[in-house]
């Protein structure tokens, strides 16, 4: 369960969190053969349990539910999306039985079957609720389950009913890289066979000024990746014949979202020189190339082999001409590290696209659900943080770094954009700046502002029950606890993995200057599509005066 990053590090908060526990026993001394006793269980058996426990248990769920619903307006709902809480509520029954002279475990069991009846109750109330708000797509029945135990939570109905279905197939038509007449008319057939005979099934979206580049599917066809054979063989085989041509390319709007933007500030163009970071799958590099054109170069780096061949053979499926894919330089680096180019020439602009945590792709990658925890995020933020520090120093003098996730966490986001103006503005303000989102490029194209306020937390076991964690009657329920940080001292005097200050956020000052709400936050529910986010920071004076 382990979250593999593009920079090359395995990911495994679980390993991080009993090893952080292991060494706050092992600093303490312990005497009593009970305590003894509890080192070797945690030190031994909690990871194994844990990992059994996330992948049956549904607890990334309720974390993930649990995490979201506790931030700030802004992030995941604001106050179109927030739901009523003032339905009445059946008052639950109390037992008459003190439990007295029960086993722990007969008691949690006398627990978990008084409340269930509570629990159907809310979970009736759930559904009644989203069948008013017809609009909304159905929740899934994890989402149900963990709002009838958490009925607290349910002003992220919106959200989480977008997330509860499968992200719906877009499509985007390669005009730049279309030079030929024949190509020119295929392109121009495939258009028109999807307006005419498909039009019930994919239709061009309303924030697309040509009405001719961006196809997506309707809401009611229910089409996706895993749907498409299935209700339309004939559209899957025109689709296909239109990506081995290089006409089409199926990407998530998400992911066009860096190059649409950096075009749309007119620091994308034809002739430019591109540094695509963290390249692989090699959408964005394939995007940006078709503008740069046959004068541009664009590099495309991957810290793995494999997956810069995998790249280099999605390139090759691609169908684009070959006249513009020789413009591509595969390299292979290590993205916090990448050597500034011999000739001392800097790139253009460079697209970022990090390795996060993934949470804005449940959609279409919905077995991240049940293994989600917060400390992923927090341990992936300081290298996100490196790897657009190190973009930064890359990029020329009036350049611009699209820095993007297709997570929604904080952390992953607004967190590493503040700590890289503080670090880029370090010895003169105004050295590095945020950039509006040109929203003119996509008319109508519906995003959130960049947010000044967000919380960090991570999640621990209920020990009391660490225990019994393997018997059959367990309350596994209530082993995952979500534990919130007002700041980093606290959270170091827990021993939470991966703290550091920048997870929280900057003090008011500082915020008043950095401008967070030019930063995009794409949700699920605002254009039926994945969680995604981007920030465009423009580099004024030379950042790398001293070596760090």
């Amino acid at each position: 369960m382990a979250k593999r990053k593009k920079s090359g590090t395995v990911v495994n908060p679980l390993s991080d969190a009993r090893k952080a526990k292991q060494r706050s026993v092992d600093n303490d001394e312990v005497s009593t053969s009970s305590k003894e006793m509890k080192v070797e269980i945690l030190s031994k058996a909690d990871l194994k349990a844990k990992e059994l426990w996330f992948r049956k248990s549904g607890s990334g769920y309720q974390l993930f539910v649990e995490y979201y619903a506790g931030q700030p307006k802004g992030i995941v709902y604001d106050d179109n999306d927030e739901k009523s809480m003032s339905k009445q509520k059946n008052p639950s029954t109390k037992s008459n039985s003190q439990g007295k002279g029960l086993s722990r475990a007969a008691k949690r069991r006398k627990k978990k079957n008084s409340s269930r009846l509570q629990k159907e109750e809310n979970k009736a109330s759930v559904d009644e609720e989203v069948d008013v708000s017809s609009s909304l797509p159905p929740l899934s029945e994890k989402f149900k389950q963990v709002l009838a135990d958490k009925p607290d939570c349910e002003h992220i109905i919106s959200m989480l009913s977008y997330m509860s279905t499968a992200l719906p197939l877009t499509l985007r038509i390669r005009h730049n890289s279309i030079s030929s007449e024949e190509k020119r008319r295929e392109a121009n057939d495939l258009i028109s066979e999807l307006k005419e005979h498909y039009s019930h099934l994919v239709r061009p979206v309303s924030y697309d000024p040509s009405q001719e580049t961006i196809f997506q599917a309707t809401a009611e066809s229910n089409l996706s990746k895993f749907s498409l054979g299935k209700i339309s063989p004939n559209l899957k085989a025109l689709l296909v014949d239109g990506t081995t041509s290089g006409i089409l390319a199926r990407q998530e709007l998400g992911s066009m979202l860096p190059v649409i933007a950096l075009s749309g500030i007119n620091e994308l163009k034809k002739n430019s020189r591109v540094l695509d970071v963290c390249a692989c799958p090699g959408s964005k590099t394939l995007q940006a190339l078709e503008i740069v054109g046959k004068k541009g170069r664009i590099v495309a780096n991957d810290v793995h082999p494999l997956r810069l061949d995998t790249l280099k053979e999605a390139v090759g499926r691609s169908g684009v001409s070959s006249r513009l894919t020789d413009r591509i330089r595969y390299v292979n680096y290590d993205a916090t590290k990448f050597p500034t180019p011999k000739s001392g020439r800097l790139f253009d602009c460079i697209i970022a696209d990090v390795p996060c945590s993934g949470d804005g792709t449940i959609r279409k990658d919905p077995h991240i659900l049940p293994s989600w925890m917060p400390s992923i995020s927090n341990s992936l933020h300081q290298v996100q943080l490196n790897i657009l520090k190190r973009a930064l120093k890359l990029v020329k003098v009036g350049g611009v770094v699209s820095f993007s996730t297709c997570s929604m966490n904080p952390i992953e986001d607004e967190a590493v954009v503040a700590a890289a103006l503080k670090w880029g503005n370090r010895f003169e303000d105004g050295s590095v700046t945020l950039v509006d989102f040109p929203y003119n490029s996509l008319p109508g194209f519906k995003t959130r502002p960049g947010v000044k306020a967000w919380r960090v937390a991570d999640y621990s076991f209920n020990e009391n029950q660490s225990s019994d964690i393997n018997a059959e009657d367990t309350d596994i329920e209530g082993l995952a606890k979500l534990r919130w940080y007002e700041n980093c001292e606290d959270a170091e005097k827990d021993g939470i993995p991966h703290c550091c200050p920048s997870l929280f956020p900057p003090g008011k000052k500082e915020l008043d200057t950095m401008h967070l709400e030019k930063c995009a936050r794409l949700l699920p529910q605002d254009n039926d599509n994945g969680g995604f986010f981007v920030a465009l920071l423009q580099k004024h004076k030379e950042v790398a005066l001293v070596k760090e």
